[in-house]
């Protein structure tokens, strides 16, 4: 992980050095020629006003990130909110059936179930085009923020709780604050009608009615009509209005933070801020006043910001996304090398001028980072498959064509071009159209 920490005597200076690291981050990531995107985040448990994330898009990655194909929307969907979703008419359109969500808060006192469609009103289910919608936990959590989103069986764990505490108060005939409730939170699909306060989900197990033993009269019912679901592609966007959100799955590499005063002020990290300096004909006056009365100490606590990127797992996220079948294909300024030159064991000698053409600073042309794979017990079969397995950005190859007709092979995987004929005379000015993007 590389760590940077600021230090800012104003908030506004600490917002300078924000921007100063946010402007660095992306001139970082741009070097890289890998697709990325910033996007608003939740700053939380490391606290503070302001934070941005920076996303690698992969498959495998554990987050979840919205854009807007029409506008510069992007946000971490663990702060996104759909617009409209608050205060919506209830639907008046009978359910088949209904599926819920359970959530357990902090101190496991309060059980919260989340009511969503889970079929159509002719008892049929969701066609797959439109599928049942899913519930947006980090609403739930803007509605509930004693919620703890970390434990895998609310239920379970609220039973287990409660029945373990009731066992311990009968028997020590002590009594807790706490009062075990169920409240219960209606997506706005779900008509009047079809609300039963004593649902429980529709089922009527003996957890359930274990619950219900728990709670006793302690439930209550949410007021509120609203989307409870995640956002889904297509979806309208908060800030332009348009129907094109894009929901991807990422895996962050970098993060900055404006802190604040939170940590400062908590360890007493302070200073003494030096008095204003008069200008103009103040200025006479103010000196003969500072020379016989003392300076008064302006205590301030410093604004700090913290900012990292994942070196190891950007390297791991990388190399996971872009391999193929084949091999790694690194970025070239992550590449062990930039370009890899393997021949034949009769054109040796001329690999070497051309590693000597490449690799050599000229007039016009900036020194590559090349290396000669100039093995003899090797074949040349051998040699590219290692290259592919190894990811080198470049792969330049003298074998059978250069015995022929003198011409390079040139394959760049990422720019899909393989095994293009290059001559040596025009192989400086190839290899460098192609450099910058890759």
């Amino acid at each position: 992980m590389k760590d940077l920490y600021t230090f800012d005597a104003t908030p506004q200076d600490a917002a300078k050095t924000y921007n100063k690291a946010r402007t660095a981050y992306k001139s970082f990531f741009d070097e890289l020629r890998i697709p990325y995107l910033v996007v608003k985040a939740d700053s939380g448990a490391i606290g503070g006003d302001l934070s941005h994330e920076y996303h690698f898009p992969t498959t495998s990655g554990e987050d979840t990130i919205l854009s807007c194909n029409s506008c510069s929307y992007a946000v971490n969907e663990e702060l996104a909110t759909k617009p409209g979703s608050a205060g919506m008419e209830r639907s008046t359109v009978d359910l088949a059936s209904y599926k819920s969500w359970f959530g357990l808060s902090k101190d496991r006192s309060l059980l919260i179930e989340a009511i969503l469609p889970q079929g159509t009103a002719s008892g049929k289910v969701l066609p797959p085009q439109q599928e049942a919608p899913e519930l947006n936990p980090y609403l739930l959590k803007t509605l509930y923020p004693e919620l703890d989103l970390g434990i895998e069986d609310p239920v379970g764990t609220f039973v287990g709780h409660w029945t373990k505490h009731q066992s311990s108060s009968e028997s020590q005939a002590t009594q807790s604050p706490l009062i075990p409730k169920l409240s219960r939170i209606y997506d706005y699909r779900v008509p009047q009608h079809s609300i039963n306060i004593g649902s429980f989900g529709g089922d009527q197990n003996d957890l359930a009615k274990r619950v219900y033993e728990i709670v006793g009269n302690n439930t209550t019912m949410s007021e509120l009509s609203q989307d409870l679901s995640r956002f889904q592609p297509g979806d309208k966007c908060p800030d332009c209005g348009n129907y094109s959100i894009e929901v991807q799955q990422a895996i962050e590499l970098g993060h900055t933070f404006y802190l604040g005063d939170r940590y400062s002020k908590s360890m007493n990290a302070s200073f003494i801020r030096p008095p204003s300096q008069p200008t103009g004909s103040n200025a006479a006056v103010s000196r003969k006043q500072s020379q016989s009365l003392p300076a008064k100490k302006d205590q301030a606590y410093f604004q700090m910001g913290c900012h990292g990127i994942g070196i190891s797992r950007m390297i791991a996220a990388v190399a996971d996304s872009l391999a193929t079948k084949q091999g790694l294909q690194w970025p070239r300024v992550m590449a062990p090398f930039e370009a890899a030159i393997l021949a034949t064991e009769e054109n040796i000698g001329a690999a070497q001028e051309v590693w000597d053409l490449l690799a050599k600073p000229a007039d016009g042309w900036h020194a590559l980072d090349a290396v000669l794979d100039d093995r003899k017990d090797k074949g040349l079969g051998w040699k590219l498959k290692d290259a592919d397995l190894i990811g080198f950005p470049i792969v330049i190859v003298l074998g059978s064509q250069f015995s022929q007709q003198g011409v390079c092979e040139v394959s760049i995987p990422r720019l899909g071009i393989r095994l293009e004929k290059v001559a040596i005379g025009d192989l400086r000015d190839f290899v460098g159209a192609n450099l910058d993007q890759i």
